[in-house]
């Protein structure tokens, strides 16, 4: 019975739809012209009540002006239209049983020089609109709650996902910066804005395909693009200050406790946060990593010039071992952070923004991992106890000069530094799938790293007149010296072996690395042709890197009580230097529907490799290779947008991937290089298709991307009798990465509700070598999404179901072969039943069914609460909350590895608490903060 549970929602779903399908027959018919006659297109048409001005219906007109709006009951209506540059024009009808069909004929609007702030009509609510390579969705559109921040509202977008960490996913691509007005905020951190902004104060939230800020520098696109999402402001948040500060407590010692205050005007910005709490509030994901060091995570995080990133299914990130326990357990965070942005000069010459964020972190983790690995015929069992934490402190700042309209110059200084602490304890106990015993181990790891950047980012950008062309320099430049120090002390023994000895070590190791990057690009671009608006372009480019890294491990000394014995096999020096020297020739050819970019780079790339110890060794490798790409947009109507891509590239392997490694932190997993290591190649496509139809309200958006390698990097592990596995790199052919998906959101005939449905996945295959026999994983996982909201003044409803079936198989043992079925449904209700109060429930579903069925799952999770406001303008907000009210919150989470490893992890994780909480808005406004003319009208030119 329980296994049909995830078929609820969708039940409740589809009868929803069927019950809301019936619709009224009445309809009102008029054509929109301008005094010359001429119609007027994308114009709002508006059928409200004429007894409380409540909105029904609202749609654009038509390419011919007209207007056809069905599915009116019987009573009296007005028809409100409105345009830019246009007064706002209002005709009351009325439907009855014996007209049911009104012909208001030609209606003329007269211009009007006013600001479409004075066009005032209640309820209407224009969802999106598709200008160039923007999609703007009007915040107005999707209804929020008094305490809603910005990550609440753009859930509700139709093709915008939002994962448990704060990542924001729109229309198949990962939002990796979010602006305000335009402007940075808080550098390059998306949940900054997404978690601090109130929802309430956001006008417009749109999605650019922008360039990437190298392209934009350089002036030479080469076919990427990021996903941008910038968000608007309300014109009465323009002059102010707003925010919120909320104070929470409740039992089990839990509390939380958050400020934030902004301040915007037409030159300046200023924002400070504040977040303090232990109930695993934020955390450490590949993005908070990235951020932290200003994009230079390689950098900041390498070992000798190497990393090694593994990030689980909930999107935390463990690099190089030293965010071990910040994976799970419980978390207890600081956070603060401060953003000014600010103009100078007559006509804003001189631009600047500089922002500063700590992270103050700390953990108690108790995790157990269990690991499958059908093809080695091996099961590991993993139980650690760790203390960790972690410190960073980022410093961003932005300089902007413009002297004139010809010239640009531009730098961005960043420094940053992070400090580390794990001490974690691990048992492990390693047997083969008959649960023969194969060997147990422990080990104690304390480990502490500090990791300081400092770095800038410098451009300068000429343009011809009469836009004949540019010459564009770009360079940036990071330094690092990274400092490792840990003592790990193991025990390895093998129970059932008695002719292996154990293996014992108390070891001591401290690491250095002197990193440093260059990358620089001088680019020239000429008109060739005004009429036809074909460019031509010309770079040369220099990438550079260079790591130097010193490693000393030192075994203890038990005659002395000290560590002092060196380990020569564990001690070395590197000195590992690469470089990708390039030069470019594109063609662009731009028209008021399309863009076409081709370009075709030639590119030297080299690398050296010296390594001192007691297996000293050196590489020194050169290639050329010929990288082609190009990308073309097109837009055939308004509202509709294809953007499509295909790219090539090549990379060598990394030095530490052909030479030695040196390993002190694992007691049953070794890691060797591969000297024959080749570069690898890669071809690349990615489409992407928006289409918004105002008259209808329906959007639409499909995308697909897939990679294909050539001499990808993969592994050949060897594993033994007595369960010790050692890798190497290696390439390898057949490996692709893809996925696509469909976004639908539409509105129905009742008013307030709206459904979306949406369908993605990924297929992927990676080649591996395991005891020299190839093995190919395939791996296809679709899911389908189903969604639907119904929203009106004093009732919320939300449901949500995500299904999504993983299935891999082996081309080498088939007792690999795996697969299982994910389901995960919400439901969260929302009734005022006065106009102070507000009760609420979220129930989460998370179902798991496959292989093992011993690994089935059912989890249900419980929150409700109820809130009062206070206050004329109900600014104050005391809410009573419990968490987990069915106390099921386990900790479980489920991995399948590209290789076939089946990995379940179970950690404490925090079960049922109750929260007293007040949050108060702050909300002291200019003099425009009351104007009544925020109608949420969207115009399309």
């Amino acid at each position: 019975m329980k296994a049909k549970l995830y078929l609820i929602p969708i039940f409740c779903l589809l009868s929803a739809s069927i019950v809301f399908a019936q619709k009224p027959g009445g309809s009102v018919h008029a054509t929109i012209i301008d005094q010359k006659k001429q119609a007027i297109e994308y114009a709002t048409a508006t059928v409200v009540n004429a007894a409380d001005s409540s909105a029904v219906k609202s749609i654009a007109s038509g390419k011919e002006g007209n207007i056809d709006i069905h599915g009116l009951k019987t009573g009296n209506y007005k028809l409100v239209v409105s345009q830019l540059g246009f007064k706002k024009l209002v005709h009351p009808f009325s439907i009855s049983n014996q007209n049911p069909s009104v012909q208001l004929g030609i209606l003329i609007m007269v211009p009007d020089v006013k600001t479409l702030d004075e066009v005032a009509v209640k309820g209407v609510k224009a969802t999106a609109a598709i200008k160039g390579d923007t999609t703007e969705f009007n915040a107005a559109a999707f209804k929020t709650q008094p305490n809603d921040n910005v990550e609440q509202l753009i859930k509700k977008i139709p093709g915008v996902d939002v994962d448990k960490d704060g990542k924001v996913t729109a229309q198949g691509q990962q939002v990796t910066k979010v602006l305000v007005d335009g402007k940075e905020f808080f550098g390059n951190d998306p949940k900054a804005a997404t978690k601090n902004l109130p929802a309430d104060a956001i006008d417009k939230v749109q999605f650019i395909n922008d360039k990437t800020e190298k392209a934009k520098n350089t002036g030479i696109d080469d076919g990427q693009r990021d996903k941008v999402m910038n968000l608007t402001l309300k014109d009465d948040k323009k002059s102010g200050w707003f925010g919120n500060a909320t104070a929470a407590g409740g039992t089990d010692d839990r509390y939380l406790g958050q400020f934030n205050i902004n301040h915007f005007d037409k030159k300046r910005q200023f924002s400070a946060l504040f977040l303090s709490n232990n109930v695993n509030e934020s955390g450490f994901t590949m993005e908070d990593l990235n951020a932290f060091t200003n994009g230079n995570i390689f950098d900041a995080f390498g070992n000798n010039g190497s990393i090694n990133i593994n990030i689980n299914s909930n999107g935390r990130a463990n690099i190089n071992g030293a965010f071990a326990g910040i994976n799970g357990g419980l978390i207890t965070n600081h956070t603060g952070g401060l953003n000014y942005s600010d103009m100078w000069g007559k006509k804003n010459q001189l631009k600047f923004n500089a922002n500063f964020i700590t992270v103050l972190s700390s953990n108690n983790l108790t995790e157990t991992d269990n690991i499958q690995d059908p093809v080695q015929n091996l099961l590991t069992n993993k139980n650690i106890i760790g203390n960790n934490t972690y410190n960073s402190y980022r410093l961003n700042m932005k300089l902007e000069y413009k002297p004139d309209t010809l010239n640009t110059l531009t730098l961005k200084p960043n420094l940053s530094s992070s400090y580390t602490h794990n001490n974690d304890v691990t048992g492990i106990t390693s047997s083969d799938l008959n649960n023969a015993l194969l060997n147990q181990a422990n080990q104690s790891l304390d480990q502490v790293i500090h990791t300081p950047v400092v770095g800038a980012q410098f451009t300068a950008n000429h343009k011809f007149q009469h836009g004949k062309g540019s010459v564009n320099l770009f360079t940036t430049d990071s330094y690092s010296p990274y400092k490792n120090n840990s003592t790990n002390i193991f025990n390895l023994h093998y129970p059932t072996n008695s002719t292996l000895p154990d293996s014992t070590a108390n070891l001591q190791t401290g690491q250095t690395d002197h990193g440093t990057i260059s990358n620089t690009t001088l680019s020239f671009i000429r008109q060739l042709s005004k009429v036809h608006k074909l460019n031509l372009t010309v770079s040369q480019g220099l990438q550079y890197r260079n790591d130097n890294a010193n490693q000393t491990t030192v075994d203890y000394n038990q005659v002395t009580g000290r560590y002092e014995i060196l380990a020569p096999n564990l001690s070395g020096v590197y000195d590992n230097t690469n470089y990708r020297y390039s030069s470019t020739v594109g063609l662009n050819k731009n028209s008021p529907k399309s863009n076409l970019t081709i370009n075709a780079e030639l590119a030297d790339l080299g690398l050296k490799g010296d390594f001192t110890g007691a297996q000293a060794s050196n590489v020194d490798r050169q290639g050329w290779a010929l990288v082609p790409n190009a990308s073309f947009s097109y837009r055939p109507k308004p509202g509709t947008n294809v953007y499509m891509s295909l790219r090539s590239d090549v990379t060598m392997p990394s030095v530490t991937d052909l030479l030695p490694i040196i390993n002190t932190t694992s007691t049953t997993y070794k890691k060797i290089g591969n000297p024959d290591l080749r570069m690898s190649r890669s071809l690349s496509f990615n489409g992407n298709m928006n289409s918004y139809d105002p008259k209808t309200n329906n959007y639409f958006n499909i995308y697909a991307n897939f990679v294909e390698t050539w001499k990808g990097f993969s592994t050949e592990s060897y594993y033994d009798n007595t369960g010790i596995t050692t890798s190497r790199p290696v390439n390898t052919d057949g490996n692709f990465t893809s996925n696509f998906g469909i976004n639908s959101g539409m509105p129905s005939k009742i008013k307030g509700l709206r459904f979306n449905l949406g369908f993605n996945g990924n297929i992927n295959r990676n080649v591996n070598y395991i005891n020299n026999n190839k093995n190919a994983v395939l791996r296809v996982a679709p899911g389908l999404s189903l969604g639907g909201n119904y929203d009106v003044d004093k009732f919320q409803f939300e449901l949500h179901t995500y299904t999504s079936y993983n299935n891999a198989t082996n081309s080498f043992q088939h007792e690999a072969d795996n697969h299982y079925y994910n389901f995960n449904n919400s439901a969260t209700i929302g009734v005022k039943p006065a106009k102070s109060w507000r009760i609420y429930s979220e129930l989460n579903q998370s179902l798991y069914r496959g292989m093992p069925s011993s690994a089935n799952t059912s989890v249900y999770l419980l929150n409700a609460g109820i809130e009062r406001y206070f206050m004329k303008s109900q600014n104050l907000t005391v809410a009573l909350t419990g968490f987990d009210l069915l106390n099921q919150n386990s900790g479980i989470q489920r991995t399948l590895s590209t290789t076939g490893q089946i990995t379940s992890t179970q950690t404490n994780t925090i079960g049922q608490y109750f929260f007293l909480k007040i949050i108060y808005k702050i909300s002291k406004m200019g003099s425009g903060s009351d104007k009544p003319g925020n109608s949420g009208i969207v115009i399309m030119r």
